[in-house]
């Protein structure tokens, strides 16, 4: 649906339950939306072979008749979940890099002040988890949302929220700014009964409002928050007697590609035709074990065949006419030929797909470094690309960060700003660390820093903790083993070699 045209727009006395029903009828039945949910049923390996059926003649009526006894083998191959968890894995399987700078541009480490102390805090317990959800989903729906929201506590809290039930009105073509949001989602309730009651709702949001509707009840409005006098609020939040408002919609989007499009859209055709060469292939390979009984003289009526069938396969022998003759066919399954198109197919699928094929001969043996950067350099475009995103996102979600920043009372929202964020995805390549660790001794007495070389070892996980080891064994003599001088400013060494040459 993105580009499909360059906004929406909504005029005249449209009242927000009326909105959110033509918000609904737009989406729900799109092909956006269904695209998301295929993706769904791929991703858990429910391929379309599933449906697969073997008909192999058609009665007198044209109807096409299944044979019971021809096999039907319907086998799903699961690549879709295989490729989004190498994106995932790859970018966000570690903790990526978050740094700060002022006005000026300079580097802040998180440590440094209390606001980078509370976005590290908040880091560690919510958004490292939440970016390795979000990616996923971002991945195989091509859009991904979290909601955010200020708990009972005070706390800045994030989740995720499905795909496939947040319809979003942008205000640009480039889908970058939110104008309206209608968060459309079901709930199963049981009250006294085995059998549940299904409620339909309707959240609409807006940049200062939000309305819950019960869809099942004709858009009838749910009153969520009511003042003392019984007024119903629309505002996204309340402290005590205050309303508050975002002054955005409190919904982000963190996008796998820039148009939104689901990984499946690319591969789905390759990934069925494999799935059915695959099982056509077991298909053959079974009914060909038995070869083909052929009657001559016999009458071609599908009982008399059946019969005769039987009668071979119980009494070994068979009866025929003067003229009539009976022999058996082995038919022949082309193997080669199909294992040969699977394996074609299986490289589209990882190549298309932006993907690692770990078959590739290049992974055996001990690759360097060059080699594997070659072989990773597919899905290192798309990690670019979403990186990217997920840098967009992060711009976004700052937004509101800054805002409970001020809500709390820790400052304002105006300092906040003057900061910004650099996110940097700590990807998982494998690596030859024997080759980078020699690189890295390398670098020593070429000028660049002992910070810089920290970084680009290997072996170091966290920089700032290494240079604190550092530091800590050289202020400790069980670490120390530069050589000793004594009193008199000779070195200990020297003068036992000097002794020892006298002698």
């Amino acid at each position: 649906m993105m580009n499909e045209h360059e906004n929406t727009i909504f005029t005249g006395n449209l009242n927000p339950a009326l909105i959110s029903q033509i918000i609904i009828n737009k989406y729900k039945l799109s092909p956006i939306i269904k695209e998301m949910r295929i993706a769904d049923r791929y991703y858990d390996a429910h391929n379309e072979i599933i449906e697969k059926k073997r008909r192999v003649y058609f009665d007198k009526d044209r109807k096409p008749i299944e044979n019971p006894n021809a096999n039907n083998a319907k086998i799903k191959n699961n690549f879709l979940r295989m490729l989004v968890q190498q994106k995932q894995d790859y970018g966000f399987a570690k903790s990526f890099i978050l740094k700060l700078s002022d006005e000026n541009e300079q580097e802040i480490e998180l440590s440094e002040n209390d606001y980078g102390k509370e976005w590290k805090k908040f880091l560690d317990d919510k958004l490292f988890k939440m970016s390795y959800i979000l990616s996923g989903q971002a991945i195989n729906h091509g859009i991904a949302w979290c909601y955010i929201w200020i708990d009972e506590n005070g706390e800045l809290q994030i989740k995720d929220v499905p795909s496939d039930l947040i319809y979003p009105i942008w205000k640009d073509r480039q889908h970058f700014n939110l104008d309206k949001l209608v968060y459309n989602y079901i709930v199963e309730r049981y009250e006294g009964s085995i059998n549940p009651t299904i409620d339909e709702y309707a959240e609409y949001w807006s940049e200062n409002e939000r309305i819950l509707f019960d869809v099942n009840n004709g858009y009838s409005e749910i009153p969520q928050i009511v003042d003392n006098s019984g007024k119903v609020i629309h505002s996204h939040m309340t402290n005590g007697t205050d309303e508050i408002n975002w002054d955005r919609i409190p919904f982000i989007a963190f996008k796998g590609t820039d148009d939104e499009k689901t990984l499946l859209s690319f591969i789905k055709e390759q990934i069925d035709s494999y799935d059915i060469l695959a099982s056509k292939s077991v298909d053959g390979l079974v009914d060909d074990l038995d070869p083909l009984l052929v009657f001559k003289g016999i009458s071609p009526n599908v009982s008399d065949l059946l019969e005769a069938r039987e009668l071979a396969k119980m009494t070994r022998t068979i009866s025929v006419d003067t003229d009539g003759d009976a022999s058996y066919i082995q038919a022949q399954t082309a193997i080669d030929a199909h294992l040969k198109e699977l394996e074609s197919l299986r490289r589209d699928i990882i190549k298309f797909g932006y993907g690692i094929d770990y078959e590739d001969a290049r992974f055996s043996g001990n690759p360097n470094q060059l080699v594997i950067k070659s072989l990773y350099q597919n899905l290192d475009t798309y990690t670019d690309g979403i990186e990217r995103q997920f840098q967009n996102f992060m711009q976004n979600l700052k937004y509101f960060f800054d805002k409970w920043y001020e809500f709390s009372g820790k400052g304002s929202f105006e300092e906040c700003q003057k900061y910004k964020i650099l996110i940097k995805l700590d990807r998982s390549m494998m690596i030859n660390q024997s080759a980078l660790i020699e690189d890295t001794v390398k670098l020593a007495g070429t000028g660049v820093s002992k910070k810089t070389q920290l970084e680009f070892n290997p072996v170091v996980q966290d920089v700032e903790l290494e240079m604190e080891r550092i530091e800590e064994e050289q202020d400790n003599d069980l670490f120390n083993f530069t050589q000793r001088t004594n009193i008199d400013n000779t070195d200990e060494y020297q003068t036992e070699e000097k002794e020892s040459t006298d002698e």
